[in-house]
């Protein structure tokens, strides 16, 4: 399983000055990122023993509608890490893990 977060959900990221979204507050888009992290890790630690992973892909700046397409990255590129997340063999990362 994989959900799509964001680095915006990083508490680490928000409070770095060097960030590139440290300028920005975006209170519905931070916050809810922030709690799919949370939530992912608990359930991926959850599900382990099931054998059920769980992972948090970060597809960057995607240029979509959502955004105005004023994306970085083109929507197949934004789209590998997730896909990869989504095909990982058993012998994969065995907890949480985002990128």
């Amino acid at each position: 399983m994989v959900n799509v977060s964001s680095s915006v959900g990083s508490l680490t990221l928000a409070l770095d000055p060097d960030d590139m979204f440290y300028g920005i507050n975006s209170l519905q888009n931070q916050s809810s990122k922030a709690a799919l992290n949370a939530v992912t890790v608990e359930f991926a630690k959850e599900l382990e023993d099931a054998g059920i992973k769980l992972n948090a892909a970060c597809p960057g700046v995607a240029d979509t509608d959502s955004n105005g397409h004023r994306g970085t990255r083109p929507v197949p590129q934004a789209a590998t890490m997730i896909v990869k997340l989504s095909v990982l063999a058993a012998d994969g990362p065995p907890k949480a893990s985002t990128t």
